[in-house]
């Protein structure tokens, strides 16, 4: 079952991968062109990505990007959507996930290098003297030579371990670029869940601030109800107590916003210092009723998810690891050859007649000769003390541990999906149940506050209808905001969210 689930996905995820892409494909043109754009996957035919996100040249860089106490979000409240951008251009960990498939690409250029040949320029130069006996009399010579050339190394074969290193590195390649494409939605998703948490403590503190206010009317007609002797001190005392009650859930409500503020600005990649004032949502940002099966938002998950695009090029890495480790058993073979010039200098320094000898010297000589060469090598290794066995052990072992991860992350990919579906289910019904609470808890403290100017309720019962209005404010906002964040972690668990190109709704600029 687990054989058949791996292999069903590895076939959902061929489109994540391209062709091998040609050796005069610029590496750069396989990873996204800047840290803020999701990448996309290579045509086939080109090895360059479809659909590519163009840079306007006059646009600024992320990397001119001002210091962090320079960082400004803009004159006046700030939309969704605007934070989303700023979190794109300024998050570390979205530059550090592009980096790292940057890095992958250098990686695969390092790998592709290995098809190439090795040209180098070789020099031999160097000076002898030689003392050795000529007819009883001791004769010195002196040597001088330089030997320059251009020397070739060509690996012709090596039975499979060039195109495993090739795999491999193409396979990392595309995790890193899948990996980098779910930080970006990670980063969406930050900030969207930062953002719906603050505007539902600006909502908590609105609703504490009506409280408190509901609470000052409550204390001003006890007061008058006093004053003409239709209500107690025990009476004036409570609802003192209920103003005192309101202004402290008003307080808290501040430090809220305080927390939820740095929270989200965190999230944009930036200190918790930074002036924000945010565009307040409203009910027409609230996310559609949904109308697809839970089954079929899981099938987008597992066709869409980056995360698990990366785990099965893991897959492809490892098994193209075991691929290069049971290659290491074979025999290699390689070309080389070599061009070059000999200039030498040989002077025995005698310029007298040799006794006994015709010669009447050894004079010196000067000659220049060109040397080249060429051939084939081959290497095989027979024993190594069971390095090789052990290497492929470890490969295969990899592989399955890669095997494992995938089937967990699939697994984790369902289970989120399936949670994230069925919570916006319920906090949809929830925040519909909200409204309706809210509007009948007005309706029972306008009710019971008309009552008691009549002298027909109790301060009890009043100041009960209060705290009631309170709580079923802070209620619904809190529905609301449960929505919205669970919309985004469906948005996310279902990997829909790709950065500027499909931005969540949100309020307009």
């Amino acid at each position: 079952m687990l054989d058949l689930a791996l292999t069903m996905l590895i076939a959902v995820a061929t489109g994540c991968a391209s062709e091998r892409p040609y050796a005069d494909v610029d590496l750069d043109d396989l990873v996204s062109e800047r840290p803020d754009r999701p990448w996309r996957p290579a045509s086939p035919s080109t090895g360059v990505p479809n659909d590519r996100d163009r840079v306007d040249e006059t646009a600024p860089d992320a990397a001119d990007a001002p210091a962090s106490g320079g960082v400004r979000l803009g004159d006046g409240p700030t939309s969704l959507l605007r934070l989303i951008d700023f979190a794109l251009d300024h998050r570390p960990e979205t530059r550090a996930a592009w980096e790292r498939a940057r890095m992958a690409a250098a990686e695969l250029g390092i790998a592709r290098g290995a098809w190439y040949p090795v040209i180098g320029l070789e020099a031999d130069f160097y000076y002898t003297r030689e003392i050795f006996p000529a007819n009883g009399f001791a004769l010195e010579s002196d040597q001088v030579a330089l030997v320059p050339q251009i020397a070739l190394n060509y690996l012709l074969f090596d039975f499979g371990r060039r195109e495993a290193n090739d795999d491999a590195a193409r396979a990392k390649l595309f995790a890193a670029n899948l990996r980098f494409n779910r930080a970006l939605q990670r980063t969406v998703q930050a900030v969207q869940v930062g953002y719906f948490r603050l505007d539902a403590a600006l909502g908590r503190n609105e609703a504490a601030l009506r409280n408190r206010e509901l609470a000052e009317t409550v204390l001003e007609m006890v007061e008058r109800q006093v004053t003409v002797g239709l209500a107690t001190a025990p009476d004036l005392l409570l609802a003192r107590q209920g103003l005192a009650q309101a202004r402290f859930d008003l307080e808290a409500t501040v430090a809220e916003i305080l927390a939820a503020r740095g929270d989200l600005l965190t999230a944009c990649g930036v200190p918790a210092n930074v002036p924000l004032e945010i565009v307040r949502l409203t009910e027409r940002d609230l996310p559609a009723v949904l109308e697809q099966r839970v089954e079929d938002v899981i099938d987008i998950a597992l066709r869409g998810r980056p995360d698990l695009g990366a785990a099965i090029e893991n897959v492809r890495s490892a098994a193209a690891e075991v691929r290069r480790a049971e290659a290491a058993f074979m025999p290699e073979v390689g070309l080389q050859g070599s061009v070059g010039y000999t200039w030498t200098e040989f002077d025995t320094g005698t310029d007298k007649p040799i006794p006994g000898s015709n010669t009447t010297d050894y004079p010196s000589d000067r000659t220049s000769t060109p040397i080249w060469t060429v051939g084939v090598s081959g290497s095989w290794i027979i024993f190594e003390g069971y390095i090789r066995e052990n290497a492929v052990r470890a490969a295969r072992a990899k592989r399955r541990a890669a095997e494992a991860e995938l089937e967990a992350i699939r697994l984790e990919a369902i289970g989120e999906t399936w949670d994230a579906y069925f919570r916006v289910q319920a906090y949809r019904r929830q925040y519909d149940c909200g409204v309706a609470l809210v509007e009948s808890s007005e309706e029972a403290f306008e009710a019971v506050a008309s009552a008691y100017r009549e002298g027909l309720a109790t301060i009890t019962t009043l100041v009960q209808a209060e705290r009631d209005l309170q709580t079923s404010n802070a209620t619904f906002v809190d529905a609301r905001a449960d929505l919205l964040v669970a919309a985004a972690d469906l948005a996310f668990a279902a990997g829909s969210e790709l950065g500027r190109s499909s931005a969540p709704d949100g309020p307009s600029r």
